[in-house]
């Protein structure tokens, strides 16, 4: 048998670790992040996935927390939004391991999906870091967009709202009001989700809004609009609102929509629930 490698090439938002001494240091500093995140934001912990990278010469290594979702689900930018908060919560984990253990545990940063680098966790070694550092984040550059756009033959502009309604009709997900108007205040006034759902409870969550981006100039994806659509979901969210944001690109994608509807069925129904968006596929397309 002769050995197979296999590799993807992708483009995806990164928050990223550089230079770090070793993996011990890597590892334990951005697994601390990503569960200080888990507790912050409404996000499973596999929803960020964490990449070693060597670099030339063999002298240190960069990590990379990123979002596996294409086109990217908005959580790095609620996680940045709320940095000081994840960190906080991070530093809690490591700091407060209700059996006070010498380097990682199963009460701390020891969980069966990162067994892989088990070996590298250390609460001490991320406390360290985290109580030298600053944390302060340092943007890089932007990533563009480089989702693909449905034909128009498959998926006309003018009708992705409606597929994106049908889906949601298709899920039993009623009770939505397209473009319903949310008044924010001033600097910023309103804004108009594609669907807006109100809250069941409102002590939980103000209404989940749900944005459908486009791509090339369609729809939300103007260049000269993109930071403001930025401040006006930051500012949803600190308001109490839930954002869901679907790129355009991935209306005819099974696996992203699959993702898309279980955080949108999280809000509306429970976890629980929401799991059937990812297990029964008939509300992604007619039959």
């Amino acid at each position: 048998m002769e050995p197979v490698g296999f590799y993807a090439d992708i483009t995806a938002d990164a928050i990223s670790l550089e230079g770090s001494v070793d993996r011990e240091e890597a590892y334990s500093v951005l697994e601390a992040l990503r569960m200080g995140a888990s507790d912050v934001l409404d996000m499973e912990i596999e929803d960020l996935q964490l990449l070693a990278v060597a670099q030339a010469g063999g002298q240190g290594l960069s990590l990379l927390l990123y979002d596996p979702m294409p086109g990217g689900s908005g959580i790095l930018d609620q996680m940045i939004a709320r940095w000081p908060e994840v960190v906080a919560a991070a530093r809690r984990l490591v700091e407060e391991c209700p059996s006070q253990c010498q380097s990682a545990c199963v009460d701390c940063l020891l969980r069966f999906r990162n067994a892989y680098y088990h070996r590298y966790l250390n609460r001490l070694t991320a406390l360290d870091r985290f109580d030298s550092w600053r944390g302060n984040l340092i943007f890089t550059h932007d990533i563009p967009s480089r989702l693909p756009t449905p034909p128009a033959e498959e998926l006309p502009v003018n009708d992705a709202e409606l597929t994106l309604r049908a889906m949601l009709e298709r899920a039993g997900l009623h009770g939505y009001q397209p473009q319903h108007p949310v008044e924010l205040g001033r600097p910023l006034g309103s804004t108009v989700p594609d669907f807006f759902f109100e809250s069941r409870n409102l002590e939980i969550y103000a209404g989940l809004c749900i944005y459908l981006d486009g791509m090339a100039g369609h729809l939300h994806g103007r260049p000269e609009t993109k930071q403001r659509d930025r401040e006006i979901r930051e500012e949803l969210r600190n308001q109490g609102y839930e954002v869901v944001e679907i790129p355009f690109g991935q209306l005819t994608d099974h696996a992203a929509m699959a993702q898309h509807f279980f955080k949108i069925g999280r809000f509306l129904l429970g976890r629980h629930e929401a799991q059937r968006f990812r297990t029964d596929d008939s509300w992604f397309s007619e039959h």
